[in-house]
């Protein structure tokens, strides 16, 4: 499902070059749930980007199937990433002004589905992430763990086959950061790939698979 070969990211920093990123090589198949582990400033987040899509490699290539991502100019990339990838943030990156209802709808408004599809979609995640009755609220109204339920509603609610949460149980206290853990293994096994960054080796060890990166550089897969 995933390649990347030979990625490299470099940034400039005043009078110098730094890469984030150094010759990172991994395949991700269908149906993982991967760990990406490592220090702060690692390049955990610079990878995740370049894998949903959100920045570009300056050297390598990256294939989402047969789809050559590295060669897609901006518009194309929106494209890419509005019918491919669903985002899970560690502040739940909520709409405070939408309701619970109008925040898991935006995927859908987006990709033109049609309003009554709209209402069953969203009631129907709502359901499943156990916050129908939060609908008409708004996310400071919510605890930590029902924002976060309602961004993971918002991020099934496209059906894309591919999960990206960065740091999902980061504000998260450790009973409620398990629950949503298990939330992510029941999406694994629906089928559903994702890639979880995290500093915490507990939600690591409830992925297939951990990868861990140092100063830019892929050390263990």
């Amino acid at each position: 499902m995933i390649q990347l070969k030979n990625i490299v990211k470099t940034y400039d920093a005043g009078n110098r070059k730094f890469n984030a990123l150094d010759g990172v090589s991994l395949d991700i198949q269908d149906g993982e749930m991967v760990a990406v582990m490592g220090p702060s400033g690692s390049g955990k987040s610079t990878l995740l980007n370049i894998i949903g899509g959100m920045d570009m490699a300056t050297e390598g290539e990256y294939m989402y199937d047969d789809i050559n991502v590295t060669k897609m100019k901006n518009k194309d990339l929106h494209i890419f990433r509005r019918d491919n990838i669903s985002f899970v943030f560690q502040h739940f990156a909520l709409m405070n002004r939408y309701t619970v209802y109008e925040n898991v709808e935006v995927p859908l408004i987006a990709a033109h589905v049609n309003p009554l599809k709209r209402k069953e979609i969203v009631m129907n995640q709502l359901e499943r992430l156990g916050i129908e009755d939060q609908v008409k609220k708004y996310p400071t109204q919510l605890s930590g763990g029902q924002q976060q339920r309602c961004a993971i509603a918002r991020a099934l609610a496209a059906n894309h086959r591919l999960i990206l949460a960065d740091e999902p149980t980061g504000a998260l206290d450790v009973s409620t950061g398990n629950e949503i853990m298990e939330i992510f293994r029941e999406i694994k096994d629906e089928g559903k790939t994702v890639v979880i960054i995290t500093h915490d080796n507990g939600v690591a060890a409830k992925c297939d698979r951990i990868l861990k990166i140092v100063d830019g550089k892929l050390t263990k897969v």
